[in-house]
């Protein structure tokens, strides 16, 4: 085994027989994650330890360990932020779950609820608030991981565990704002039926929208279909982007396009006083073109959206479980952490990549 280096945090262990929990860490902005045995420090008053079922992928753990968001970020890393497990350990003052519940986590570790976002229920903007990979933390690329009870969300009754730890970022990503803007008859438009819009689709036709998936993927018409579009029509070719200005209520693009006529087309296929919401995400350097013109003389609303608020997330878990509201994953076994993260890096994967992570940890002896 390479000699691992060491962590601000955790101490690493030479062997997986000697410490709490693995990871698997990037040790550098480049390569394959390895695995990175470690040991917590002691537990918060306020902490809950949870052994890890299953944990997404999502592309901005590549942006992350990449350091194409941060060029400072410290290592080794470990990214993760879509998890549902089960409670192994509480601190002393977690009131409200025990050993053996069955949890998730999503991007957000901690909120302080007493600033005067957190006082007005947007808790994932808390001015104090803290992301799971944050202050050089470990995330879900592991067996186990350790967060505040407040950031802990019950996993209700039927949800499918199997599939479901993606909603923890992707299903609120898309779920948050289309519930904040939407009326049951509205018409939608979902830009990019990846990892977010397949899922948006879903979600937008559950909530009693009229849903046009916009894509590259026509050889995919019924499969979208039977997630709820109702039709189908290019997400790039602007003649056919024009046929469809002004015609949607709610806009959800979860692309971004750096072709900025594609881009503003985009923006364009927005109903006057309707809603254009941009949850698609860049590297940073990377600067949104809006059509100016468009949006102030139709009155558009532009609205982005960080993952959604506690509340929101809960209920978005509740509302998946009822609806039947899943993403359609490729599942991977632990040893095989590095070809899930290929996959999903290069875009290969369809739509998101999870990882059965209790399976290698409880045959491991690490589920202690």
């Amino acid at each position: 085994m390479q000699q691992l280096p060491a962590h601000s945090v955790y101490l690493v262990q030479e062997s997986k027989e000697t410490a709490d929990a693995v990871a698997y860490a990037f040790l550098q902005n480049t390569g394959e994650p390895v695995q990175y045995p470690y040991k917590y420090p002691n537990i918060a008053d306020d902490d809950v330890r949870i052994r890890i079922l299953y944990t997404g992928l999502c592309h901005s753990d590549c942006l992350h360990s990449r350091g194409l968001w941060d060029p400072n970020i410290k290592y080794p890393s470990c990214p993760g932020h879509e998890v549902v497990g089960l409670v192994e350990k509480v601190g002393t003052g977690v009131t409200k779950f025990k050993v053996g519940d069955k949890v998730g986590c999503n991007p957000q570790r901690w909120m302080c609820q007493t600033c005067d976002l957190c006082k007005k229920g947007d808790n994932q903007l808390c001015s104090k608030g803290i992301f799971l990979y944050d202050d050089n933390n470990f995330g879900g690329y592991s067996t186990h991981i350790q967060v505040a009870e407040r950031m802990v969300f019950r996993i209700p009754e039927g949800f499918n565990d199997a599939l479901g730890s993606p909603l923890l970022c992707a299903g609120i990503t898309v779920y948050a704002p289309l519930k904040r803007y939407y009326k049951p008859n509205f018409s939608c438009a979902v830009i990019g039926i990846g990892g977010l819009g397949h899922l948006a689709v879903q979600y937008a036709a559950k909530l009693g929208m009229t849903v046009t998936a916009f894509t590259t993927s026509k050889n995919r018409e019924q499969e979208i279909k039977r997630l709820g579009a109702s039709n189908l029509s290019s997400s790039i070719n602007v003649e056919s982007l024009k046929t469809e200005q002004g015609k949607y209520d709610i806009v959800i693009n979860t692309l971004y396009i750096e072709d900025e006529e594609v881009f503003k087309s985009h923006q364009r296929l927005t109903a006057p006083t309707g809603t254009y919401i941009q949850v698609g995400a860049p590297p940073s350097k990377v600067n949104f073109k809006l059509d100016h013109a468009y949006i102030i003389l139709n009155q558009i609303r532009v609205a982005g959206s960080l993952i959604g608020n506690y509340d929101e997330t809960q209920e978005m878990l509740e509302f998946s479980a009822q609806n039947n509201v899943y993403p359609i994953v490729e599942t991977f076994e632990f040893e095989d952490f590095p070809k899930a993260f290929d996959r999903m890096e290069k875009a290969q994967a369809k739509f998101r990549c999870v990882v059965n992570v209790g399976k290698w940890a409880q045959a491991n002896g690490l589920w202690k």
